[in-house]
């Protein structure tokens, strides 16, 4: 069974979020782990600072599970959420969201991490006090980014941006085995200035996608190229008019090829969409599962 590491905080985008990941979570055969993070104040001799006796961390932690087994409680009284509902665990813990999903993430085996997202102007945070870019760069875990603007809804196709590198190819076949059971297309897209060729069996999309039919025992992959001149530009564009319900893209560091400007195509296209955005790990192993 698949499972969802989903931290939340109570605010309207992070109940959006569990929404989102119950819903995914039942058609998916998944299991959710929620949890709350408890941001203590660091220890220091620095005047200023308010030391916290010891004696409350536990007490704070015990109402921070209550709070948390209320929560669960009143999700299975939401009949809008059908029955019946994914197994669902919880713990709170002391940390940031990063450090809280690393110790998460050792503990058990973790497919997905879902995170609410606050909306237009305030994507550079995360609840909790985390930040969004420390969560996507240095987690090896999908992360899907979900917008309080975005209800669940049927995911039919998911558009994955590809450039055709190939490591690619591992994510592709990732973002396949989570979603599976949906049985969504899954449409890779390649976005350039150039006009497409891929009327010529030769070049790097054909050469690229016979690759990945190959490798992926997938029948629901498909290419399409955008022209635009800027990455970001076409990603926009295909979120707005590619009737898509996920928009899948891999994050890479600065120093690789996929980045533009002075951020990673992740990072710019946040702003500009309010589908789920479903952020891939970097993926540098050899192919050939």
């Amino acid at each position: 069974m698949k499972k969802i590491l989903l931290p939340i905080d109570y605010s309207t985008y992070s109940d959006n979020a569990v929404r989102y990941a119950i819903n995914i979570a039942k058609k998916i055969n998944a299991e959710i782990h929620l949890f709350h993070g408890i941001e203590m104040a660091e220890l220091s001799p620095m005047a200023g600072v308010m030391m916290w006796p010891i004696e409350n961390f536990s007490e704070l932690k015990e109402d921070a599970d209550e709070d948390l087994k209320v929560y669960i409680e009143n999700l299975k009284d939401d009949t809008s959420l059908g029955f019946p509902l994914p197994n669902i665990t919880f713990s709170s813990e002391t940390g940031s969201v990063k450090k809280i999903i690393d110790k998460l993430s050792q503990e058990s085996h973790i497919d997905l991490i879902i995170m609410g997202l606050a909306g237009a102007g305030k994507l550079d945070r995360f609840f909790l006090g985390s930040n969004s870019k420390d969560v996507i760069e240095k987690t090896c875990i999908p992360v899907l980014l979900v917008p309080k603007e975005a209800p669940y809804k049927p995911i039919n196709k998911i558009a994955f941006a590809t450039d055709f590198t190939e490591g690619d190819i591992n994510s592709i076949h990732n973002v396949a085995r989570i979603f599976c059971l949906l049985d969504p297309e899954i449409l890779l897209v390649h976005i350039d200035e150039a006009a497409s060729d891929f009327h010529d069996p030769r070049t790097p999309a054909n050469v690229f996608l016979n690759r990945v039919t190959c490798k992926l025992n997938y029948s629901k992959i498909y290419y399409r190229h955008v022209n635009a001149k800027k990455v970001e530009e076409g990603l926009k564009w295909l979120s707005e008019n590619g009737q898509i319900d996920m928009l899948a893209m891999i994050h890479r560091h600065p120093n690789l090829i996929s980045r533009i400007l002075d951020g990673s195509y992740t990072q710019k296209l946040a702003t500009m969409v309010q589908l789920p955005l479903l952020v891939m790990p970097e993926d540098k192993t050899p192919i050939g599962w």
